[in-house]
């Protein structure tokens, strides 16, 4: 078998098997529960639009992902490293760049059965309103790269420093800032510096698509430049990774 498969393999086995994988997925579907009772059982946010619901909902997933990457990221090499797990991995004959391609393949899967779990909860909310299938199509199509971007700058950051607790820390920072839309008001991201940041943010042009889509029921023509910069930073951050992960020569 490719050993890049046999890698990828390993990863999601301990996401779909382990008690640390099937104890995160616990989590995750305990935090949607969550949101979900307190969508239908507060009286303010009950009386939101269905649309807005599942925009909410839509977003909080993302988040959700993306943090699950940056924790997979940030474990890929330190991890291993600090496990004393490595070396043996370097040593093996492996082509140049399979041990970082088979850890992506793995977050990728990971983020696919978020997805799954998560798609329930997105019908409870959003099944008597507009636009969850719409809903459905755009948080795979602009979730997918925004949370592998996630999790290949959280591995580069790990191959770089070595650290599990270094790197998980500083994209820790990095998706707070990014996720900042979540929680600040319209009034402060329509200034300049929110317009800016929402220029350049991966995680804030996920999120105005599905304002976009969900919402205002906006057609896929007027996503293009959003589409495009979610795909810059995939494309940037997989190359970050190469640089500093996918060396046989990592240290």
């Amino acid at each position: 078998m490719n050993a890049k498969w046999c890698i990828a393999r390993k990863e999601i086995a301990q996401m779909a098997y382990s008690q640390r994988g099937l104890m995160g997925l616990l989590i995750f579907s305990g935090l949607l529960s969550a949101f979900s009772l307190l969508l239908i059982s507060n009286m303010e946010l009950s009386l939101l639009d269905n649309a807005q619901v599942v925009y909410m909902t839509a977003g909080t997933i993302l988040a959700a992902g993306a943090l699950l990457a940056v924790m997979q990221g940030s474990d890929a090499f330190a991890g291993e490293k600090e496990r004393g797990t490595l070396l043996p991995l370097l040593c093996a004959p492996l082509p140049p760049g399979t041990l970082h391609a088979g850890k992506a393949m793995g977050m990728l899967a990971s983020w696919g059965l978020m997805y799954l779990v998560a798609v329930p909860y997105l019908w409870a909310v959003g099944a008597d309103g507009q636009n969850l299938g719409t809903a459905l199509f755009y948080l795979a199509l602009f979730g997918t790269p925004v949370v592998l971007g996630f999790g290949y700058l959280a591995m580069a950051l790990s191959a770089k420093t070595g650290s599990v607790m270094a790197s998980l820390f500083s994209m820790l920072t990095i998706l707070m800032l990014a996720a900042s839309p979540l929680v600040i008001g319209p009034g402060l991201r329509g200034t300049i510096v929110g317009q800016l940041m929402d220029a350049v943010n991966p995680f804030a042009g996920a999120l105005n698509t599905f304002d976009s889509v969900i919402i205002d029921s906006d057609p896929f023509s007027i996503q293009t430049s959003r589409l495009i910069l979610v795909l810059i930073w995939l494309v940037l951050s997989r190359f970050i990774a190469r640089r500093y992960a996918g060396s046989p020569d990592f240290q």
